[in-house]
């Protein structure tokens, strides 16, 4: 017997106490993604402005920060980590009437950076797509829009915070 999902998948970890984040550049973000319960499960896909999130190799990875000193200049290298990525995917059954039904719940983390903004200057969209397979007509989607100021705003306001009092501009004497 199949049963579709009822509702939209939830998406969560955008939001503290009902409001949403305020979010910049280069932030990280973390979000999970939860399908409705069904018979066959829904399988989750995280999508970013329309691009679909890809899987990352499902190994547990733990990559401290190196440094390395040098007398003249000193600098700190980052290793080098996927822009975006997924968990594992996690399967949650309940037993209803005699049936199984499961839920799924899918994580995606990644750094809001200019080029994943792209077109949409200061505007992410997440999508979280629930689909069963078998079954394209009981998909089921969620979205969240994550706002983050520009480099252009943020360059904007410093030119206003560099007003005088004159209300003219100052410009640096160096």
């Amino acid at each position: 017997m199949q049963v579709y999902p009822q509702f939209d998948p939830i998406i969560n970890g955008l939001q503290h106490n009902g409001v949403l984040h305020n979010y910049a550049l280069g932030d990280f973000v973390v979000a999970n993604c939860s399908s409705d319960m069904s018979s066959p499960p829904a399988r989750l896909y995280w999508y970013i402005n329309d691009r679909s999130v890809s899987i990352a190799p499902s190994i547990d990875v733990h990559v401290p920060e190196c440094k390395i000193i040098v007398p003249f200049p000193a600098f700190t290298v980052q290793p080098q980590v996927p822009s975006e990525f997924l968990q594992p995917q996690h399967e949650t059954t309940v037993e209803n009437d005699g049936f199984l039904l499961r839920s799924h719940t899918l994580e995606v983390r990644f750094y809001i950076d200019e080029k994943r903004l792209g077109k949409l200057k200061g505007k992410l969209v997440l999508k979280c797509l629930a689909r069963i397979e078998s079954i394209p007509q009981a998909t089921r989607e969620s979205s969240q829009i994550i706002y983050t100021e520009t480099t252009d705003e943020l360059s904007n306001q410093k030119l206003i915070n560099w007003r005088g009092s004159d209300g003219m501009y100052s410009r640096s004497s160096k």
